[in-house]
């Protein structure tokens, strides 16, 4: 099961952006996920990426944006 996760607004999702500057570190991360489907006697899966950048505020705070796109398993 996964852990519980903290429901916000759109506005208090947002809000973080607002704060990014030049002196904001962010790097970029990746994560690699499994869709597996059942066919006949066996699992075929295929992975696919997730990309997202993981930024540092100048006051600590962390936050990680998704930065998925159509591109990124072509």
């Amino acid at each position: 099961m996964a852990p519980p996760t903290t429901i916000r607004t759109r506005d208090q999702a947002l809000a973080p952006l607002a704060t990014l500057d030049s002196q904001t570190n962010c790097r970029l991360k990746e994560l690699v996920q499994w869709e597996c489907q059942f066919k006949g006697a066996e699992y075929v899966c295929s992975p696919f990426k997730r990309l997202f950048e993981h930024c540092i505020a100048p006051d600590k705070s962390a936050t990680n944006y998704e930065v998925t796109d159509t591109y990124t398993n072509s």
